[in-house]
């Protein structure tokens, strides 16, 4: 398992994070929010940074998305079966291996920076909107 590395300096911290600017909700509201259910979990070396590869159903209209994630904070194992949300229209990014990261998978972080994903509740369904 790739081993998570930590952030001494704590660059997340609450205390050192100002507010952001007005966007207004019409910009909020633009983005397509959906809840999906990891079904496959892998190791990505290739990165500079620890990360994996994940595998998301976001039900039948939208169906399966790849992204990649620095979610190293987690198992491979715990992974599988979790509900998420992700960002599904930023558009696609390909990185240098190749891998093309369809959507971003949201998270809080921590103050030294480790993602902790974010999880709706047992019962919604896979490509449910997030308001």
């Amino acid at each position: 398992m790739t081993e998570h590395i930590i952030d001494p300096s704590e660059p997340y911290h609450p205390e050192k994070l100002s507010k952001k600017v007005h966007i207004g909700a019409d910009s909020f509201f633009q983005l397509d929010l959906r809840t999906g259910v990891i079904t496959r979990s892998e190791e990505f070396p290739e990165m500079r940074k620890p990360s994996y590869k994940i595998k998301v159903n976001f039900g039948p209209v939208i169906g399966n998305l790849w992204s990649s994630a620095q979610i190293t904070n987690y198992s491979l194992a715990e992974l599988i079966g979790r509900r998420v949300v992700g960002a599904l229209n930023l558009g696609e990014k390909r990185l240098p291996t190749g891998f093309v990261s369809q959507f971003l998978v949201l998270g809080a972080l921590e103050p030294d920076g480790t993602v902790r994903l974010l999880e709706p509740p047992e019962g919604v369904m896979p490509g449910s909107l997030i308001a």
